[in-house]
């Protein structure tokens, strides 16, 4: 009993397994993770050090350089990337992809653990994996006219954040902005002088007073006591009767000589949203969690909470509606485009019986699909459906095949076994002689479209982390149709279709009509002149180049998010109030744009795991969803508002999502052209040159010479022999000085759900100007008092720069944004003014960025394109073990280059590494037609045929298979072509390139390939 003999004598068996599959499918994919992209593991650890406001060239020396030196030995590290500033240092490690990012954090934090007591002391060392959970994924506003910002900070630590991190998936629940409550003990420094006291004696006198302590285990009455010796503070009173000193028994307490009041903590940042001041919610998900059902359980949660009255809480961001959108777009597109498929099917064999097999066997495919992915641990992502979406022609092509080849086998099947009338016998026959003479070219052709994906399974990098699942969910996909094509395709067939409909299609076959009586005529007169194939094909060659040069090139498509990332920078030193004020305007700009839902923005702190200045931050705004412009022309227009009304900010615009993307690859700026030089000045004027030259551009947006200044500092110069006099030192002058202009805490007051600091501090007019803090009387260890002038000199020293470093070199980055033009196209003409440009010996110049990424994936994807070429060919000459049928194959594959840069260029889309996938999967599904095509001229029948009697017969025959798979697959892939729906744009590119290709490789495969296979197989025996 043959194979497909067994599968009818078992068909009920067949036909349970396949619904519990197909049940089994469904139930997983509505249960497996749903995120935009794939989980991706970034292979980058970000060190970030806080070492208060030493200055940037003391910080490289003490905490950059050795830091970077340990991280050189950590195995895997391609590059190392710092940025210094004052008092701070981001140090960016980059891994090879692939390595094991948790053991190799490990072993870093072990090298940094070997050098922590030759880093400054008061040093704060965080070490961060990045990738997508260190961002958020929904983004929450708190605002009201009758609570304080206090009592919204609690809130949102006290009750929200609580109650967002029990919902499952949720990894972290950052809150960002408001007040924080404090107890300020303001001394009067004449008074404290009055007293011979130093500022050190309240704090440490608060100090020892508010704590409490066990003294021993006491026994008494057969019960075990725990005696606590306890002084702890609750009230401003309590603190203002702590005891400082009791000279001549005369108690001198805190109230004596400072006042005591409830205070707010003064803060560095600013948050507001929709024009109000506000505390902001940020929640991140666990890297495996469901980003869609995270964002779901998240409103869910906050909608069912009591929040107080007068309290409003607003979505700023909502990465789970963005997806959830994206998802079912595409899963929308997908169907509509097997609907689509279908009714060509239909028209092309006008028999629903036969339509229904089809429409059978590509779901049941799919739902086994989803299987094969949740074993791997897949998520439902763009890219794992658009697999799908790409593999929906394929799947028809092979149930196509076969059940058409069964239909030929049956009338002579019924010839032979005329002594029965079990139809269902004499179909399974035929089915069972038909499936024996296609295996192989089934087995080819399926193999061939399957080995395309062995190169793509090995790309690196980025792209390889975004293609893999979808190179994945295709060779599943095909693999579960060629199965299905052997078995459930048939045994479907056996049970559904009628006498009728087979006959009918037989009679199809038997009276060609008068367009294959013109094919026939049109090719005995093209393979007598075969010829011909050779200018054609170098006439097709010069036309996809000529296109090629007129369509522009990208790395990623352009996603229309519907969320834009607004990063904003004031002049170095500027007061946060003023930042503060400038905002404001800007804000009132952002609110009048008809596309805005809302906003948010930062001062002082950013999204993501970065050190950030006071006067930096960004907005994050969240645009409607029905709106007349999309997001690029929003920004456009913003940018230009901005601009105007504010010229002083410099500003950088983006989307979140490939701003994301961008930051984890460290690549945010599409343009970056990096100068490397130990000569500092020499190095920043060129910068600023190339900044200047490139401005103007055309595409160029947002241009910045990379040159990053901190603001101003005082700087009090303590002079050792004059502090020597009085027994002081730089530490003691450091310490009294910074308790009394900025306050130290070193003591808190515990309230039911947190502790308030005691902050102790001299009045703010102490720091207000360098007179004021001249004049600030310090105390030395004898008693004896001294101005801050008489032992020290002050003065005001300009901003200092940032210090970069990479791969261990000194460098600045020229960066800018891309404003409605491609990339490549303004690459080229950045590089052509530059080459006008005189760079300075000792200067070296890099292009970085995402552009430096493109042109590296690019090389991969070619690379891997001619591996598939080459894998494809030995899949050809196995089966058909001549060199004559994979070089031209070969050439009719590349010759379909024409279709793909035809369709970029009339869609407008650019060359990235979407429709280069496209391309590559071009490869295999030419050679799968091919297959067909070439496998029938080789049957038994043909051996004493001329080969081009047996070529065009052979075309003859696939025409109208060819014809319907074609138009199926292009209609399968239409809504995505379109762009149908929010995250569309991802597979968009990669759609139309398949389209363009499938289009003109079934013209190609028709006329071009029979001659060029006569020309390559000469005057070889056709066997």
């Amino acid at each position: 009993m043959t194979f497909i003999e067994s599968v009818k004598h078992h068909q009920k068996a067949v036909l349970f397994t396949t619904i519990l599959l197909v049940a089994g499918g469904i139930a997983l994919m509505l249960s497996m993770p749903v995120g935009l992209f794939p989980d991706i593991t970034f292979p980058r650890i970000v060190v970030l050090v806080d070492n208060g406001e030493q200055p940037a060239e003391r910080m490289m020396v003490e905490v950059t350089k050795p830091i970077e030196a340990v991280i050189s030995a950590v195995p895997g590290t391609r590059l190392v990337r710092s940025i210094t500033s004052r008092g701070s240092t981001e140090i960016d490690i980059f891994f090879n992809w692939g390595s094991n990012i948790m053991q190799t954090m490990d072993l870093l934090q072990g090298q940094l653990s070997n050098i922590r007591t030759t880093l400054p002391a008061t040093a704060k060392i965080s070490v961060q994996m990045m990738n997508v959970s260190v961002y958020p994924i929904e983004g929450y506003s708190l605002t009201s006219d009758t609570l304080s910002q206090i009592e919204m900070r609690d809130l949102a630590l006290y009750t929200i954040r609580p109650a967002l991190l029990q919902v499952p998936g949720v990894a972290q629940v950052e809150v960002t902005g408001g007040e924080q409550r404090e107890f300020w003990v303001t001394v009067d420094p004449d008074r404290l002088l009055a007293h011979h006291l130093d500022i050190r004696q309240v704090n440490d006198a608060i100090q020892k007073t508010n704590m409490v302590a066990s003294t021993a285990l006491v026994e008494n009455n057969h019960q075990l006591y725990l005696s606590l010796v306890n002084g702890l503070l609750k009230n401003t009173d309590e603190i203002a009767s702590v005891t400082i000193a009791s000279p001549n028994g005369i108690p001198v307490r805190v109230g004596d000589i400072a006042t005591v009041t409830p205070a707010q903590q003064e803060q560095y940042i600013r948050t507001t949203a929709a024009g109000r001041e506000a505390v902001l919610i940020n929640v991140m998900k666990q890297p495996t969690g469901s980003t869609v059902a995270i964002g779901l359980a998240v409103q869910q949660r906050l909608a069912s909470m009591k929040l107080p009255r007068g309290m409003r809480i607003a979505n700023f961001y909502d990465q789970s509606g963005y997806i959830n959108d994206s998802i079912s777009s595409t899963r929308d597109s997908i169907l509509i485009g097997i609907a689509l498929a279908m009714l060509v099917l239909l028209a092309f064999l006008r028999s629903w019986r036969i339509a229904l097999v089809l429409a059978l066997v590509v779901p049941a495919t799919v739902a086994c699909t989803f299987i094969c992915l949740n074993v791997i641990g897949e998520t439902v992502n763009i890219m794992t459906l658009g697999g799908i979406a790409a593999a929906v022609g394929l799947i028809i092509d092979d149930s196509i095949v076969i059940i058409e080849n069964i239909f030929t086998h049956f009338s002579l099947e019924t010839t032979r076994l005329e002594h029965t009338g079990n139809k269902h016998f004499v179909f399974i026959r035929a089915a069972r002689t038909s499936i024996q003479e296609l295996f192989p070219a089934v087995l080819g052709s399926t193999a061939s479209t399957i080995v395309i994906h062995i190169p793509l399974g090995f790309l690196g990098g980025l792209t390889g982390a975004f293609f893999r699942p979808l190179s994945i969910t295709m060779v599943f996909a095909l693999i579960i149709s060629f199965i299905f094509s052997l078995s459930l395709s048939p045994l479907l067939a056996s049970i559904f279709l009628r006498e009728k409909d087979i006959e009918r299609e037989i009679k199809k076959e038997e009276k060609p009509g008068p367009i294959f009586r013109a094919y026939k005529g049109a090719m005995d007169w093209l393979l007598r002149i075969r010829w011909i194939a050779i200018p054609i094909s170098l006439g097709i060659f010069v036309v996809t180049y000529l296109i090629y040069t007129q369509v522009g090139s990208s790395f990623m498509p352009e996603m229309d998010e519907g969320a834009i990332v607004f990063d904003y920078t004031s002049p170095p030193g500027t007061s946060l109030n003023e930042t503060n004020r400038m905002l404001k305007d800007v804000e009132r700009i952002i609110f009048k744009i008809p596309e805005v839902a809302s906003y948010s923005r930062r001062t002082g702190t950013q999204l993501g795991f970065f050190l950030t200045e006071p006067n930096t931050g960004d907005f994050l705004i969240k645009l409607k969803t029905k709106r007349s412009r999309s997001t690029d022309e929003v920004i456009d227009d913003l940018r230009a508002k901005v601009s105007r009304a504010q010229p002083a900010l410099r500003i950088d615009f983006g989307q979140l999502l490939s701003d994301v993307i961008g930051d984890l690859e460290n690549s945010p700026s599409p343009i970056e052209i990096k100068l490397f030089s130990d000569n500092i000045a020499l190095r920043d004027s060129t910068a600023v040159e190339i900044k200047n030259a490139i401005e103007d551009i055309k595409g160029v947006a947002d241009p910045f010479n990379g040159i990053v200044i901190s603001g101003p500092s005082i700087v009090i110069k303590v002079d050792p022999i004059k502090s020597s006099f009085y027994g002081l030192t730089t530490t003691d002058v450091q310490d009294q000085l910074q308790t009394m202009m900025e306050g130290s805490v070193e003591s808190n007051v515990q309230l039911p759900q947190k502790l308030v600091g005691i902050r102790v501090r001299f009045p703010h007019s102490y720091k207000t100007d360098l007179d004021s803090i001249s004049n600030i009387i310090l105390t030395a260890p004898n008693g004896v008092q001294v101005p801050l002038y008489a032992i020290a000199s002050i003065s005001i020293t300009a901003g200092e720069p940032e210090l970069d470093r990479e791969g261990f070199r000194s460098y600045v980055a020229v960066t800018a944004r891309l404003e409605n033009r491609d990339l490549g196209s303004t690459m080229n003409d950045i590089k052509k003014r530059i080459a006008r440009i005189h760079i300075p010996p000792g200067v070296q110049l890099e292009y970085g960025g995402v552009y430096q990424t493109q042109q590296e994936s690019f090389q991969n994807l070619v690379m891997v394109a001619l591996v598939a070429l080459l894998l494809v060919a030995l899949v050809l000459l196995i089966e058909f073990r001549e060199f004559s049928v994979p070089a031209s194959i070969i050439l009719i594959t590349l010759l379909s280059l024409l279709g793909v840069m035809a369709a970029l260029w009339i869609t407008g889309m650019t060359i990235n590494i979407s429709s280069l996938v496209g391309m590559i999967m071009i490869i295999g599904i030419v050679a799968e037609n091919a297959i067909f095509i070439l496998h029938y001229t080789k049957r038994p029948e043909f051996a004493t045929k001329d080969l081009k009697e047996a070529l065009i017969e052979g075309s003859r025959h696939r025409a109208r298979p060819i014809t319907m798979t074609t138009l199926a697959a292009i209609l399968a892939l239409l809504p995505l072509a379109v762009g149908f729906g929010q995250g569309a744009q991802m597979q968009q590119s990669l759609a139309i390139a398949v389209i363009g290709g499938f289009s003109i490789s079934s013209i190609l495969l028709f006329f071009l390939l029979p001659a060029l296979y006569m020309l390559l197989h000469g005057k070889q025996k056709h066997l």
